[in-house]
């Protein structure tokens, strides 16, 4: 199940995304998931993995597993490209690309909408302050960048046919219940109940939520059973308007991966 994009070339709906993945774990894991028909891979120089992802791919390919056209791949500029000079976003390209083994990205974006200091294509460590907060380039307006792009999501999303994509879709459930003190959506008793109702996991309930509203869905996992599990969303049941109605009155205003939390900035602000 795949989503056509404005450029004409087509993105899998279902997407396996890479952050905070072991590197002895990321070959043989990206070999299994192609194997089961994973075709759609979320990198990013920041997850410092593009190394040992770029290898498992070059194998798949060089093997025949499956061709390099067969298969969507993302990247995104580091922490440190958040700033006005475009010319480092070239460079941090070509230094996706040559870890990752690629002649081309089908997708490539920037990670964060943040301006932070420059340290240096490849690199992607924060730049902290003598406070210990995150190393502004105040030459940008975060503000106006910030609201601009809010005006985006509301007004040319749908009548511009532009594709999202949904970053921890499962609402990190154990990573931001741990370092953010915040609930896990699959312990939702709403979501408990559409389990239960449908005969699925309450992941699967809320991937095949985002997969009806045509968004890309791209959770991680590093084990296999997860991975089969995620993949049979596609094709395996279909949640009624009722129930997907439902799941939109859930929203509690919760937020993933704070960057308040981390680096002493509230992008939500």
């Amino acid at each position: 199940m795949a989503i056509s994009l404005n450029s004409g070339f087509e993105m899998p709906l279902m997407g396996l995304g890479l952050w905070r993945m072991e590197k002895d774990q990321i070959g043989p894991l990206i070999i299994t998931a192609i194997k089961l028909g994973y075709r759609h891979f979320d990198c990013a120089a920041h997850y410092k993995n593009e190394v040992e992802v770029g290898k498992a791919l070059a194998e798949a390919f060089r093997s025949g597993l499956v061709k390099r056209e067969d298969v969507f791949i993302t990247s995104k500029a580091s922490l440190q490209l958040w700033n006005s000079d475009h010319g480092h976003v070239v460079g941090a390209c070509r230094d996706s690309l040559k870890k990752l083994q690629l002649e081309y990205l089908d997708l490539y974006l920037i990670h964060f909408p943040i301006a932070s200091t420059h340290t240096g294509v490849g690199t992607t460590g924060s730049v902290l302050d003598e406070d210990r907060m995150l190393d502004m380039d105040t030459t940008i307006s975060l503000e106006s960048t910030w609201h601009d792009m809010e005006k985006l999501v509301s007004l040319g999303l749908e009548a511009r046919n532009i594709c999202a994509t949904a970053h921890t879709p499962l609402g990190g459930s154990v990573a931001n219940t741990k370092d953010f003190g915040s609930i896990s959506c699959l312990d939702d008793p709403i979501l408990k109940g559409l389990a239960k109702k449908y005969e699925k996991s309450a992941a699967q309930i809320v991937l095949r939520w985002g997969i009806q509203r045509n968004i890309a869905v791209i959770p991680k996992t590093s084990k296999v059973e997860r991975l089969k599990e995620n993949l049979q969303v596609l094709d395996d049941f279909k949640l009624s308007k009722e129930d997907m109605d439902l799941i939109k009155t859930m929203d509690r205003k919760y937020r993933t991966n704070p960057a308040s939390k981390s680096w002493g900035l509230d992008v939500y602000a």
